[in-house]
């Protein structure tokens, strides 16, 4: 019995330390953490990121703000698939000077139908444009956690693959609960936003802990802490 006893807690040291290491390995590998160029956090996202259904300040990247204490500029909009969020990276993104950039989509992509490679593809896209400015780049993972999602992999193999630090599964327990989902089944309540926010503000600090920050958003750092 002991040497049981002994051999599972050997098992769980070990675990602990091999995720500890993993977790490390994982934000030096993301891209641009030691840039600190830039001056804006943004949320380029779908109607989840523009609240729809909900006040606007209660949608995700505003309660993300509030319990960050960051400006964040929301440039969600309501319908975008991950092709129209291309479209508009130049002005809503780019032009903005961005340190670091959530992007929300595929949403719309599935809902449309729109097949998997061209979204992992526009996904690519966004995600190298905006880190050729030198900024970080958080890929939000939508899918909900299915048995056998391929949104899920894909999620992974690009962020992996574009060294963006990936939060995944932001909408388990969310859309799939009526309590935290409006009628309509695929937006978020206000519930269901304020979980998200503290998902992501969860995920983000370690990354903020590391990262090199702006010179314009050093008064900010010790509220994320």
């Amino acid at each position: 019995m002991k040497t049981r006893r002994w051999f599972c807690s050997f098992l769980l040291f070990f675990a602990t330390i091999q995720f500890t290491i993993g977790c490390s390995q994982g934000l030096d590998s993301v891209k641009n953490i030691d840039g600190g160029v830039g001056e804006q956090i943004i949320v380029l996202g779908d109607s989840i990121a523009s609240g729809y259904g909900v006040a606007e300040a209660e949608a995700f990247p505003n309660v993300l703000s509030r319990k960050l204490g960051l400006p964040i500029l929301n440039q969600g909009v309501a319908g975008d698939t991950t092709a129209m969020g291309l479209n508009r990276l130049q002005g809503d993104v780019i032009s903005q000077n961005p340190w670091l950039v959530m992007v929300e989509l595929g949403g719309n992509d599935y809902l449309r139908k729109v097949p998997l490679a061209e979204t992992e593809e526009n996904l690519r896209q966004i995600i190298t444009q905006i880190q050729q400015q030198g900024a970080i780049v958080v890929l939000l993972g939508i899918n909900p956690g299915l048995l056998n999602d391929p949104y899920k992999e894909m999620f992974e193999k690009v962020a992996q693959e574009t060294q963006a630090y990936l939060i995944p599964q932001i909408f388990k327990g969310v859309l799939d609960n009526p309590k935290h989902r409006q009628d309509d089944v695929i937006h978020p309540n206000a519930v269901g936003q304020e979980i998200l926010a503290s998902r992501v503000a969860d995920d983000l600090r370690p990354l903020l802990k590391e990262a090199k920050w702006p010179a314009s958003l050093m008064k900010y750092k010790s509220s994320t802490d």
